[in-house]
C-alpha cells in the first residue's frame, strides 16, 4: 500500500518540499500556476509522474482504503473545489461544477491550445475516480469540457486523453 498517500490526506504528511495539503490549498491561483511539483501530490495517480517522479502512486489497495475513508474524500473535495476555482470553476448547491461569472479571468489562463493545465485537468479527472468520487469527476469534466469547448482550446488529442480518464477502468494507462 502507498501509506504517503494515506499519510499527506489524511494525517497532515508532507510532499518533499514539506508542504501540506492544507498549505496547497491555501496557495494563491498565481503559487498554483507556477508550481508544477505540487498537481501530483494534490492529485495522486496510480501511474508515476515524469515531471515528479517523487510523488507516492495510488495502488489498488490505497485507492479502497481511500475509497472507504471519509476524511480522505472530504480532503479531496476540498482539493478539487480549490482546484476547480484556479480554473474559474464554482461548486453549486447541488454539487455540481459551473463557470463562475467572478473567475473568468482564470478560464483565460488556461483555455489556449497546448496549456500544461489540460494535462493537469485529465490528473484531476482520474485522480477523483481513484478515490471513488465517480460523481465529482462526471461534474468536473461536463463544466470543463462545455467551457474549453466555448473557447476552441480542446484538440481531438486532449478530449481523448480526458474521455480515457474518465471512462476507462481506473487503472488503465493514461498513456495511449
Amino acid at each position: 500500500m502507498t501509506a504517503r498517500v494515506l499519510d499527506f490526506y489524511c494525517d497532515g504528511g508532507t510532499d518533499s518540499s514539506g508542504r501540506t495539503l492544507d498549505d496547497m490549498i491555501a496557495m494563491s491561483d498565481r503559487e498554483l500556476e507556477f508550481h508544477h511539483d505540487i498537481i501530483q501530490w494534490m492529485f495522486p495517480l496510480h501511474e508515476a509522474s515524469n515531471f515528479n517522479p517523487d510523488c507516492p502512486l495510488v495502488d489498488e489497495q490505497s485507492a479502497e482504503t481511500l475509497q472507504g475513508d471519509r476524511i480522505a474524500q472530504t480532503r479531496m473535495r476540498e482539493v478539487l473545489e480549490r482546484f476547480a476555482s484556479f480554473l474559474g470553476f464554482k461548486r453549486d448547491a447541488s454539487g455540481q461544477y459551473e463557470s463562475d461569472p467572478k473567475l473568468a479571468a482564470n478560464r483565460a489562463n488556461w483555455q489556449t491550445p497546448h496549456n500544461h493545465n489540460l494535462l493537469r485537468i485529465t490528473r484531476v479527472i482520474r485522480s477523483l475516480r481513484l478515490f471513488g468520487l465517480e460523481a465529482e469527476s462526471q461534474s468536473f469534466f461536463a463544466a470543463v469540457y462545455e467551457s474549453a469547448c466555448k473557447s476552441g482550446c480542446l484538440s481531438e488529442r486532449t478530449i481523448g486523453y480526458w474521455r480515457l480518464a474518465l471512462e476507462d477502468p481506473p487503472f488503465e494507462t493514461l498513456r495511449k
